[in-house]
């Protein structure tokens, strides 16, 4: 019988890494938890916690998903009333709306606390079932007993959107395990690089991530002495690659793929880059800080402005503007005092966004809920 039952779509993407962390950390803060997810991917973030249901197989299709989205249903319902959870921890829109209709089936012996991800405002707004999504999300959230942003922006979004949940949002940053990180990055990468001056960026290549405008700072910049590394894969590989293609430029660009441990690449970098669209949180910027790497990110709803406090901890940029992102990596590079005080800072800046931290906030926002019982 777990004390908490977390329930996510997978243990896929910024999402999944996020869940993974808080399920194996909050059994050793002595919260017994279990996890509950929609379907298996074909690349997860590895979960320690034995504990872990998987309702469907491998699917990697949306629409074969919503298909088996019944069954799913069907399985957490028998989890909960097996398990007994004294709260039900959900993440995402979908995950959130499914555990309020569990709850109703089952009577509500159990608390429900929500995680919103995303900026409202920003990702729902911007989608197709706009309508839909901001209704679903006005009559799910209010029914949970708690909803949680990862940052503030997210938490003002959400009572800017939908003023009944005023007094019930909090904010709780995500969690990043520090040692770990600086753990992995000691590590001696397989390639090294010649460039004396080496910006790296990961992410996912998709138009969120606008790894475009990263492609035309390069072009602009035409400077032998910078390069620039993109890891990670997407749909939009082939159409970043004919860009990089169509602008020569002196300054390179390399698509380098997945790699399942990027952070001894970040850390060797000259400066680590992030050019979304938007980004909820952003927990890459707080790997990099850690590992005293100097940071360049746009400043996009929400969570780039908040880790770096405005600036102080690192460069921000307008989104979309390749010329400012080319005079801030051209700053970087060729300024050795701001290199030095943007290194020395970013380990301290990255303890506020600990994963201890962020366990001992779960926690506090817990601990009533469970001592709460039954409604």
């Amino acid at each position: 019988m777990p004390d908490v039952l977390f329930v996510a779509p997978d243990l896929h993407g910024g999402v999944g890494r996020c869940v993974a962390f808080i399920v194996d950390a909050l059994p050793e803060q002595g919260v017994d938890s279990a996890l509950f997810l929609l379907r298996s991917r074909n690349r997860e973030y590895p979960v320690g916690n034995p504990k872990v249901t998987r309702a469907l197989p491998v699917i990697e299709s949306p629409t074969k998903l919503r298909l088996m989205l019944p069954l799913a249903f069907m399985r957490l319902v028998a989890q909960i009333r097996r398990d007994k959870p004294a709260i039900v921890c959900s993440h995402g829109l979908l995950c959130n709306m499914l555990v309020v209709l569990a709850r109703k089936i089952l009577g509500g012996t159990f608390r429900t606390v929500a995680f919103e991800h995303s900026s409202p405002a920003i990702h729902y707004g911007a989608s197709r079932m706009r309508r839909l999504k901001c209704w679903l999300v006005s009559q799910t959230y209010r029914r949970h007993d708690a909803v949680v942003g990862v940052s503030r922006g997210v938490k003002e979004d959400l009572v800017s959107m939908f003023p009944p949940l005023r007094g019930k949002v909090h904010t709780i940053y995500n969690g990043v395990p520090l040692d770990n990180v600086r753990r992995q990055g000691a590590q001696r990468p397989e390639g090294g690089t010649t460039t004396p001056y080496h910006v790296v960026a990961v992410g996912r290549l998709e138009a969120v991530k606008d790894y475009a405008t990263l492609i035309d700072a390069a072009a602009l910049l035409d400077d032998p002495g910078i390069a620039f590394t993109i890891l990670g894969e997407g749909s939009e590989h082939a159409a970043l690659q004919r860009r990089i293609d169509e602008r020569p430029s002196r300054t390179s660009v390399t698509l380098a793929g997945h790699i399942d441990n990027p952070f001894p690449v970040i850390a060797g970098a000259g400066a680590f880059a992030l050019t979304s669209i938007r980004e909820s949180f952003g927990n890459v910027l707080v790997e990099a800080l850690c590992l005293g790497v100097p940071v360049i990110s746009t400043d996009c709803p929400h969570g780039p402005a908040e880790i770096l406090d405005a600036g102080r901890y690192g460069l921000l940029v307008p989104v979309g503007d390749a010329a400012a992102l080319a005079d801030a990596v051209r700053r970087l590079a060729y300024d050795g005092d701001i290199r030095e005080q943007l290194a020395a800072r970013g380990p301290e800046r990255a303890d506020a966004f600990s994963l201890e931290r962020h366990c001992r906030n779960v926690i506090a926002l817990f601990q009533p809920l469970m001592q709460r019982g039954t409604p």
